[in-house]
């Protein structure tokens, strides 16, 4: 008896499945797998159709690997439409935890056509100790507010990671605030009668806050709650309208756009009244703008590849930076009354991986981001340049003060501050420049974290950095042999010979590679077809600003 819920569940879906094969999902498929379905329906409290699709995804999640609509369609040999009725019984899973799914972003951005689904792991630990269905979303009871404001985030961050609808998400905020109305700050939310919507905006702002965020930018905040554009729109636009009841009520303000595109949110001071008449008390402010600081987990990792000598730079690079190292080196440097800081110069041609590189080395050493926009710091007010650039340094060294792991300063595109100083004496532009990098020099001369910039023009540099860079790393165009590990790494289906080729015939970069990459996704989006190497010709010629670089379409002789 204690076997009989594993096996004879495992028994059904293996039936499901093997029945199920080019089934097109035909009627006579669902009269002959009649008696197997209702096990699993039984056992999952769910519907027919729903128990074909749990039982699909089970199946296929046990080859190794998550499921997408594709794989499905394949699998039952039919027209995508007949998949597509089953539209809602994917939802109702969704919202049940049954199924879990994120956003593979990739392909056409359909409904349904990116979600990379798997069985919930609770599921499957149940089925295989041969207990019965668990308790799906149960978790122990929160303690305190803290953990309760935690919850609403985390259930952001499963939003934001396409694992979760939006639905979904606010199902779980309001349950959440119902089952803890006993928290006085839970408890004074709820009175103000808000839509489910504001109330997950508010404690979501509350938790930034708590976390020492100033305010928080609209547009990433929406992309994170709402997973259809059209709501988002709305919402966004009756914050800005001042439509808004968490506006209305003086609960929260907009921070005007000092550029195009950062409208940002805050917390008022009535606001910071009531939750500290709560019992919480808000954090110190953190001078950091979240917008500029990018955190490791949030970057995507890349192939990257290098000729020899960068290579080994760079590889010096990344093993100081791995903590224990570059503890040891600070603390060496030091007792030997050295700089500690470890600052670099990566330089060379536009589109040779340069910032990528940082963001890899960020990726991989677990470091925390802090871009600098070099257009921003300077101001078109004489004097506040010096300003912003002195606060970059200090707020750096007071954020990473609150950070586990020292976080790396990256200038990117640095150009425009640390080129060739003006002859002095001339107009005030000249002399606020100056001043600007003397104030940059001074900074580097006694910092201790890591500072990275990028550069296309090196020979436009102020010889006064030479020595305050640690590291100078050239990026050059990549040889042909790197190139075809480029082309192959991007393209896979191309056989090495024709990886070689492309080396061969075309002078790019890693940059101009991407293009050719992008132009065969947008191909296959617009013709529904896979490219062949003679597109991947086409489009590489179509690359050259200048054709009397290319070379003659066809094999060269050796």
């Amino acid at each position: 008896m204690e076997q009989t819920i594993k096996y004879s569940l495992i028994r059904s879906i293996g039936k499901v499945y093997e029945l199920s094969k080019e089934c097109q999902l035909e009627p006579g498929f669902f009269e002959s797998a009649a008696n197997d379905l209702k096990v699993v329906s039984d056992y999952f409290e769910i519907s027919q159709n729903q128990s074909l699709l749990v039982a699909m995804v089970f199946s296929l999640n046990y080859r190794g690997d998550t499921v997408d609509f594709n794989d499905l369609t394949l699998h039952f040999d039919c027209n995508p439409m007949r998949l597509l009725m089953f539209i809602d019984d994917f939802e109702a899973l969704y919202t049940k935890e049954i199924f879990k799914k994120q956003k593979s972003g990739r392909g056409i951005q359909l409904a349904l056509t990116n979600d990379q689904i798997t069985i919930n792991e609770k599921i499957t630990e149940a089925i295989l100790t041969n207990q019965p269905m668990p308790q799906l979303g149960g978790e122990e009871e929160p303690t305190d507010i803290i953990e309760i404001l935690e919850k609403i985030y985390n259930i952001g961050e499963q939003r934001d990671n396409g694992e979760i609808p939006t639905v979904v998400l606010f199902g779980h905020a309001i349950n959440l605030i119902s089952d803890n109305l006993h928290f006085p700050l839970i408890k004074r939310i709820n009175d103000f009668k808000f839509k489910i919507e504001d109330n997950y905006v508010y404690l979501y702002l509350i938790w930034k806050t708590l976390n020492g965020y100033n305010s928080v930018d609209i547009e990433t905040m929406t992309k994170g709650i709402f997973d259809t554009a059209t709501r988002r729109m709305r919402y966004v636009q009756k914050l800005i309208s001042n439509e808004n009841e968490l506006i209305n009520q003086n609960l929260i303000e907009i921070v005007e756009a000092k550029f195009l595109n950062d409208t940002a949110i805050k917390l008022t001071e009535q606001s910071r009244i009531l939750i500290e008449e709560c019992g919480i008390k808000l954090s110190a402010k953190k001078k950091i703008n979240p917008n500029n600081v990018i955190e490791p987990a949030k970057i995507i990792a890349k192939s990257l590849f290098f000729n020899e000598t960068e290579a080994k730079q760079l590889g010096i690079l990344k093993q100081l930076l791995q903590n224990a190292n570059f503890n040891e080196a600070q603390s060496r440097l030091g007792d030997k009354g050295l700089p500690k800081g470890i600052t670099a110069l990566l330089h060379g041609l536009p589109g040779t991986g340069k910032t990528e590189t940082v963001y890899q080395i960020a990726r991989e050493t677990n470091r925390q981001i802090v871009k600098v926009d070099i257009s921003q710091s300077k101001s078109m007010w004489f004097g506040e340049s010096e300003k912003i650039v002195k606060r970059i340094f200090t707020d750096y060294k007071s954020f990473a003060k609150d950070c586990d792991l020292t976080p790396i300063l990256l200038f990117n595109e640095a150009d425009g501050i640390i080129g060739k100083r003006r002859e002095t004496g001339t107009s005030n532009i000249d002399q606020t420049e100056n001043t600007i990098q003397n104030i940059l020099l001074e900074e580097l001369e006694s910092f201790d974290g890591i500072f990275l910039a990028t550069t296309n023009l090196v020979k436009n540099i102020d010889t006064a950095f030479d020595r305050r860079f640690l590291f100078k790393i050239e990026f050059t165009k990549p040889d042909k042999s790197v190139k075809a590990k480029i082309w192959n790494s991007k393209l896979p289906g191309l056989t090495e010979t024709e990886c070689e080729s492309l080396a061969n015939r075309y002078d790019f970069s890693g940059g101009q590679i991407d293009n050719i990459i992008r132009k065969n996704e947008i191909y296959e989006i617009i013709h529904g077809i896979k490219v062949d190497f003679k597109n991947i010709l086409e489009f590489c010629n179509s690359e050259l600003l200048q054709k009397n670089n290319s070379i003659k379409v066809g094999f060269t002789k050796s």
